[in-house]
């Protein structure tokens, strides 16, 4: 039997692997293979690990992200039971989570009969306490620090602003577009995601007069490279749980403007400039600072990397096992 069963939604979620089975543990990521623990590194995963759990009969660990306060709200889950293989729900009068009920319920039922429940930030480990009423432990991931490293050399691209995230209204890029319209010598800004506000970021840019240009698909080499190259990157959000755009862009050796957020200040807090949400001219000022100022330290976020957060889960992990 090995030690761990890992359960990832993507690729990053599942990089630390490598390095934990360095440091001695035996770890699958193939769903099957009978393990003393099993691991869901992200709600999407948890009815996964759930299943495997019961069925091999395991202990696990759920990785919590962030609980979005605009979808739980201040509601309650609905009744979840776990019976003849799948999960019964009865949905709850009064007072209910605000958007997917149903996932938010089935994930406050995994949590608490979890061994352990870890969080990302200290936002993220407050949030579960508050909402699943269940204890939660701190235990921050890591930027793929593999990739994001410094430019050796000048950056070669026309000065521009940058932001890397989806187009939601939540990742508040319309504040960046507001604040390069403001910008004296003006700006191009380059917007990388997709999502459901790109056509009226779009429109918006083009109403205020800002040169914006908005790309998706990009390679791993090529948001590397967008990194690298930008003068400045934004990152506006009104909400993270981990935040890894302004991590990443330090880890680049890049100048980071980001919102006055608590995992920003939490991760970042004293390599960025950040301004306080709504403050339009803090952040226009918070601009102008980056791009005078020098670059930040990579070693900034040596924390986040791949070999500090192996030795925080190894860490955790072998105490459950």
């Amino acid at each position: 039997m090995i030690d761990i069963q890992w359960f990832a939604p993507n690729r990053l979620a599942a990089q630390i692997v490598p390095r934990l089975r360095q440091l001695g543990l035996t770890v699958a990521t193939d769903d099957e293979t009978p393990a003393r623990l099993a691991i869901a590194m992200s709600g999407t995963v948890a009815e996964r690990a759930w299943r495997y759990a019961t069925t091999h009969r395991c202990p696990y660990v759920l990785y919590v992200w962030d609980l979005p306060p605009w979808r739980i709200g201040s509601g309650k889950p609905d009744p979840v039971w776990w019976a003849f293989g799948r999960f019964v729900r009865l949905p709850r009068l009064g007072r209910r989570y605000r958007e997917r009920r149903g996932y938010y319920s089935r994930l406050r039922f995994i949590a608490a009969r979890a061994r352990a429940v870890w969080s990302s930030s200290a936002l993220a480990t407050a949030s579960v306490g508050a909402h699943f009423d269940v204890p939660c432990t701190r235990v921050p991931y890591c930027y793929d620090s593999d990739r994001f490293v410094p430019l050796d050399g000048a950056r070669r691209a026309a000065p521009h602003l940058l932001s890397v995230s989806r187009l939601e209204p939540y990742k508040n890029q319309e504040a960046l577009l507001r604040a390069a319209a403001r910008l004296q010598p003006a700006l191009p800004v380059r917007l990388i995601g997709r999502g459901s506000e790109e056509t009226r970021l779009r429109r918006r840019a083009a109403e205020l007069g800002v040169r914006c240009s908005v790309e998706s698909g990009l390679s791993d080499a090529e948001i590397v490279a967008a990194y690298r190259q930008a003068s400045v990157v934004v990152c506006p959000s009104r909400f993270e749980g981990f935040g890894l755009s302004p991590i990443e862009a330090i880890a680049c050796g890049t100048p980071v403007v980001a919102s006055d957020i608590p995992p920003h200040r939490e991760f970042v807090g004293g390599a960025a400039q950040l301004f306080s949400l709504d403050d339009e001219p803090g952040l226009v000022a918070a601009l102008r600072a980056a791009l005078a100022g020098p670059a930040p330290d990579p070693a900034a976020v040596k924390p986040l990397t791949i070999d500090a957060a192996a030795a925080r889960f190894y860490a955790g992990l072998v105490q459950l096992l």
